[in-house]
């Protein structure tokens, strides 16, 4: 049999009706039923004309935010040029999915998205009884997106974003978030405070920032996607309805997340609290610099080198924050806070070449110490520039003494 009628035999069976074995379509059906009445707040959403279905659930919170207009948020996020949304038009997005792999094997049975409307963040969860009405699911999520520019994600830029794409592949949809601009957090997570924090992660961050700690009604991440296999085969709702919190809780964090970096953005255009500390100081200047706001940039960087504070002498141990500084300092020509900076790190115990070099750069071009700009140099080990230091040393001695008598 050639592979043209293999492919049509294999086809012709799998459109045959198999009876189901004893008991499983009434069970399916007894899973959805014991889970809607468990839970009693998920909805039935049929497509028009489809045997498709899935089921969502809303909630409201209070999103007190004293911003009125969102600020500039160039230098927080990676495409925050690509957009000027009010805080109306970003979709808060987060999933649930059966896996970490990603790939075609991997789907989201639990979608859950929020948006800001009167101050009142609404939050919706779509939620797929079954694996085979992931079609409606997708084309109810386009729909929402439609009324958005932006979509926020906590590190799904680089998994939910495009599992969702895969699957809309999949089912022959276009991409729901193809037209909204991606802003993941865990961008601005990592400028404001992955010096301030052990990590980065999203409940590391609400910890921290909002003194949210997760209760005993969620569940480990490690768990959902099991979770939801077990239910589809035993419809016990107890651990769904702990997906369904910890998918909302997500989201409710996420939005205080944001708050936050809404109010560092507004910090940084506005003038300096003297009370800064100074790794939070650090890293607004390096957001100004990527924002090209070099100005505001050197300030930061000033106040985080004048900055008072418990761990304060440790940031000129810090290399990384010394190059930050003399760098951010040396383009608006702040040459005296540049020479206490490399004084202050040199008294702390950095004796590496690239410093010596600052310091011989300094010297020798911004402060004609060329005694200074030697001993540096050589420090660094620099033949050139050890030479012409020498010679020029020498040139100067000659002018100032006369030229030796050699007869």
């Amino acid at each position: 049999m050639d592979l043209k009628k293999r492919l049509a035999n294999m086809d012709r069976l799998s459109r045959q009706n198999v009876a189901p074995s004893a008991g499983s379509r009434p069970q399916q059906k007894a899973n959805a039923t014991t889970l809607k009445k468990s839970l009693n707040c998920l909805q039935l959403i049929s497509s028009q004309g489809q045997e498709e279905e899935i089921w969502t659930r809303d909630y409201t919170d209070d999103f007190s935010l004293s911003i009125t207009e969102l600020p500039s948020l160039v230098g927080f996020f990676t495409r925050a040029h690509e957009a000027s949304p009010g805080l109306e038009d970003i979709l808060f997005l987060d999933t649930e999915t059966t896996g970490l792999s990603g790939g075609t094997g991997t789907i989201a049975f639990l979608v859950g998205v929020g948006w800001v409307r009167n101050n009142i963040f609404h939050s919706r969860q779509y939620f797929l009884p079954d694996f085979h009405h992931e079609h409606a699911m997708l084309n109810e999520l386009a729909s929402l997106a439609q009324k958005f520019e932006v979509v926020m994600t906590f590190n799904g830029a680089s998994f939910d974003l495009p599992l969702l794409r895969t699957r809309a592949l999949m089912n022959r949809l276009k991409d729901p978030c193809a037209d909204l601009v991606s802003w993941d957090l865990l961008v601005p997570g990592r400028r404001l405070w992955g010096r301030i924090f052990p990590n980065c992660k999203q409940q590391t961050l609400e910890k921290g920032l909002l003194q949210m700690s997760r209760d005993s009604r969620d569940i480990e991440g490690a768990l959902i996607p099991q979770t939801w296999f077990d239910f589809l085969q035993t419809a016990e709702p107890d651990l769904m309805g702990r997906v369904l919190h910890h998918n909302q809780r997500d989201l409710l964090g996420m939005a205080g997340i944001f708050a936050q970096v809404l109010d560092k953005a507004q910090c940084l255009h506005d003038n300096i609290p003297q009370e800064t500390p100074w790794k939070e100081a650090w890293s607004l200047g390096r957001i100004a610099e990527i924002a090209r706001i070099q100005e505001q940039a050197a300030t930061w960087i000033q106040c985080a080198a004048l900055a008072n504070g418990k761990d304060s002498e440790c940031r000129f141990l810090e290399a990384r924050f010394v190059a930050d500084a003399i760098r951010l300092l040396k383009r608006q020509g702040h040459w005296d806070d540049v020479e206490m900076i490399i004084k202050k790190a040199l008294v702390a115990g950095q004796d590496e070449p690239w410093l010596h070099r600052e310091a011989a750069i300094l010297y020798e071009h911004r402060r004609a110490h060329l005694s200074k700009a030697l001993l540096h140099a050589r420090q660094c080990q620099e033949p050139g520039r050890i030479l012409r230091l020498e010679k020029k040393i020498l040139k100067i001695q000659e002018v100032k003494n006369g030229p030796t008598d050699t007869h």
